[in-house]
């Protein structure tokens, strides 16, 4: 049975490691190779991962707290981009920096930063982990084309099967063991990680049968979303990735991601901004 996530487009982690190899040309400003897919647009997901290599490569010593990303305009795929980082403010503890993505001049996507240096605690609690979440080793692959590593949930690919209908809500486990075990990069590829299933868990209520009377196949767009990391985490671990579409209408979706290590830690936050419209 077809799967929502078979519509993105299909992504080498090669070619994504190839585009997070961002080269400095002076102090705050990059330069980088988009990923080339179907898509000629420049994907979102991509444009969050260079967002926290720059900002770390920027403001060396910290690592990144949050990311605020917004997407006004797609870039194009097939050209190379301007990575412009402005250090906003730089402390003993934080540092925020703007990152401004551009290519001939004009700008088309821009995202605010949040770094951190690790401090102790004062408080500590967090939203725990529900009892009786399937892990990995009882969930089947999903295939996801756009995540060039392994995905896997309960009930495998039927879990989003275009002819079914479930609540607006998914438990994805991921990891990807073929890259180099850093922080920075682990980051990265969570970062990118997360933004492609906003609008795969906002149709599960709808079987085809309903999206058809209501207008057919539907375009989606990401317009913004943040990313904030809680916990020190590998990307060689098994990540579970909590994704929850809070609501949908007026031709806009909201959806919320928690990321917890396989220990039960949460380790991310991220919430995000779609646009859904009947396609033309």
């Amino acid at each position: 049975m077809a799967s929502g996530t078979e519509l993105w487009p299909g992504i080498d982690l090669a070619d994504l490691m190839d585009a997070l190899d961002i080269a400095e040309a002076a102090p705050g400003r990059f330069r980088a190779r988009n990923i080339v897919s179907r898509i000629p647009t420049t994907l979102g997901s991509q444009v969050l991962a260079q967002t926290v290599a720059a900002a770390e490569r920027t403001v060396p010593g910290f690592a990144v707290q949050s990311v605020q990303g917004i997407f006004p305009r797609g870039g194009i795929a097939a050209q190379p981009v301007s990575i412009e980082v402005e250090v906003v403010q730089s402390g003993r503890a934080l540092a925020t920096v703007a990152v401004a993505f551009r290519q001939e001049g004009r700008e088309h996507s821009r995202a605010l930063v949040m770094l951190t240096r690790d401090e102790p605690d004062f408080l500590r609690h967090h939203r725990p982990l529900p009892d009786g979440i399937p892990g990995p080793d009882a969930c089947a692959d999903l295939p996801v084309a756009m995540l060039p590593w392994e995905v896997r949930t309960y009930g495998g690919a039927d879990a989003l099967a275009l002819g079914l209908a479930g609540p607006p809500t998914l438990d994805v486990w991921m990891r990807c063991t073929k890259v180099p075990d850093e922080a920075s990069l682990s980051r990265s590829l969570l970062a990118y990680g997360t933004e492609g299933f906003l609008g795969p868990v906002a149709l599960r209520p709808y079987t085809a049968d309903a999206v058809a009377a209501l207008g057919g196949k539907g375009t989606s767009v990401m317009l913004a979303q943040n990313v904030t990391f809680h916990e020190p985490f590998s990307i060689h671990e098994w990540l579970l990735l909590r994704c929850e579409s809070v609501y949908a209408g007026r031709s806009r979706m909201h959806g919320r991601i928690h990321v917890y290590g396989q220990d039960g830690r949460l380790v991310a936050s991220v919430s995000a901004d779609g646009l859904m419209r009947v396609a033309e």
